[in-house]
């Protein structure tokens, strides 16, 4: 995909509030260095915030993450396919995730995960794990059989949605 960049002027008035609010956060111990700004397709900022992981002991209160969360809740929606992510960090792959579960097609981004890197924030052995070159960091094990009363769930899911 290839994308006309934004006027300066747009990148400001975005990626200026998530600074904003990062920087705060930082401040007042909510967080990392991280924040992000999720702007509607009318070019109108839904949520801009920082990083929540200190702040709520949740490891997955990224920014984007949250952006995702926040918003849905907000716009009572998951799907967030209208919206487009200005991100002050390269995203993780947990929070590329997000993103693609919610729709969004378009995340701009400033600083790299290298850069992240630099400054005690790696996330390469997600990265290494998810290309396959370290499959070390967690053993995926899969239980094929004697689980019936998981395989259950799937029939009670297409009962209910069978009713809808």
């Amino acid at each position: 995909m290839t994308h006309t960049l934004p006027s300066a002027e747009v990148l400001d008035g975005y990626f200026g509030p998530a600074v904003e609010v990062t920087l705060a956060g930082m401040r007042a111990g909510d967080g990392g260095p991280f924040g992000a700004t999720l702007v509607n397709s009318e070019g109108e900022i839904v949520v801009a915030l920082g990083n929540t992981v200190l702040r709520e002991t949740d490891i997955s209160g990224h920014a984007e993450m949250v952006a995702v969360r926040e918003a849905c809740k907000k716009l009572n929606t998951l799907d967030l396919s209208d919206c487009v992510m200005y991100a002050t960090c390269e995203p993780c792959p947990m929070c590329v995730a997000v993103m693609m579960w919610a729709g969004i097609k378009t995340c701009y981004y400033a600083s790299t995960h290298v850069d992240a890197g630099d400054n005690g924030f790696s996330d390469m052995h997600l990265r290494n794990y998810l290309d396959g070159s370290d499959t070390s960091t967690l053993d995926m094990v899969h239980l094929g059989e004697g689980r019936e009363d998981c395989a259950s769930i799937w029939t009670e899911f297409q009962a209910l949605n069978a009713q809808n």
